[in-house]
């Protein structure tokens, strides 16, 4: 039907949402968005983690495979969209930034399943992965806001990783990471800390976040703690870390969480001048866990609290294993986050 459209995506956890509501059927669920534009230019670029010597390079491929799909070779996209496997999404960034710099907006989330069994997907055209990375590179004279942010509650908890490799957190100032994390969240992973397991649930209203300087600005990047290693008591996380980080505990609840959906968008279009309705078109990702620590019965004002803010404006909106986007001048992997881009006219 559409022989010369160029399609990108991927897989969602448990619903999909646009502007008509959030959509799902046992888990179920499928939403597609059709932009045509003569002041746009989309490239779509995949590749398969698998078959490169690193997830970096892979990066590189995808959006090396972008731009030469939307014919601008030698040029650098306004912002992408990406979709990747989750695991090693701060490769992937690198990879994309070698090739582009650091100063393009990146953005997205990494695809879902219904269970954490490895059913997610990406997809460009007609090639679809189980490991790999999904890129849009969008070129365009439409001017572009966007937002990304966790929203959480700041404490003063905080201290230094003293140990760390890749993503489990061994000390925090020199002692067992999960012991720290116990003490700083009065007792929430107390049943685990011995035997270890999955903590998801109890950590979602109180994540870890990095702190970042950025221009002078400090920045916090949410990190979701996702289970307890005995018998050393590390903490495996959703996102890269290293010794010499520091980290501050943050805190939420459903209601905070669910705010976002509009608190966000409310800060892009207000930074950016946009009025309710003026967008042509909007994309949101919003993360996974958050989404099922909101009771289930008020899951579906996520896309009403979003459509309040911009006004009946077509979006399509994903739930999704962790979240990429612009802090500063460079992009990051972070969990726990909400994250919407707004194209709209000069």
């Amino acid at each position: 039907l559409l022989p010369e459209t160029r399609i990108y995506g991927g897989t969602s956890m448990l619903a999909v949402i646009t502007k008509d509501g959030f959509h799902t059927n046992n888990g179920r669920a499928l939403a597609l968005m059709g932009i045509s534009s003569s002041r746009i230019t989309f490239g779509v670029g995949g590749a398969d983690i698998n078959q490169f010597s690193s997830p970096r390079e892979a990066g590189k491929e995808a959006i090396r495979k972008a731009i030469q799909n939307a014919g601008k070779e030698g040029e650098s996209p306004q912002i992408i969209l990406i979709t990747a496997s989750p695991g090693n999404e701060e490769s992937v960034l690198q990879g994309i930034e070698d090739v582009i710099g650091k100063n393009v907006p990146i953005i997205g989330g990494s695809s879902g399943d219904n269970d954490l069994s490895g059913k997610w997907k990406q997809f460009v055209n007609n090639k679809v992965y189980s490991n790999g990375v999904a890129l849009t590179a969008i070129f365009t004279n439409l001017k572009i806001g966007w937002g990304y942010e966790a929203g959480y509650l700041r404490t003063s908890r905080n201290g230094t990783i003293t140990k760390a490799e890749g993503r489990v957190i061994y000390e925090i100032d020199n002692q067992p990471a999960a012991e720290i994390y116990n003490e700083w969240t009065d007792g929430v992973i107390s049943e685990k800390l011995e035997t270890g397991g999955n903590i998801l649930s109890e950590t979602t209203f109180h994540p870890l976040a990095k702190i970042v300087q950025n221009n002078g600005e400090e920045h916090y990047i949410s990190i979701h703690p996702l289970s307890v290693n005995p018998p050393n008591k590390s903490l495996t996380v959703f996102a890269n870390v290293e010794e010499g980080d520091k980290v501050m505990l943050m805190y939420g609840n459903w209601e905070v969480l669910l705010n976002r959906a509009q608190s966000t968008p409310h800060k892009v279009m207000e930074n950016n001048n946009i009025l309710p309705g003026e967008a042509y078109f909007g994309v949101y990702t919003f993360c996974a866990g958050t989404m099922l620590a909101i009771p289930e019965s008020e899951r579906n004002k996520i896309p009403l609290l979003i459509s309040t803010e911009i006004g009946n404006v077509p979006f399509i909106g994903t739930f999704t294993f962790g979240e990429q986007g612009p802090i500063g001048e460079s992009n990051y992997h972070g969990n726990l986050v909400n994250s919407i881009i707004l194209f709209t006219e000069q």
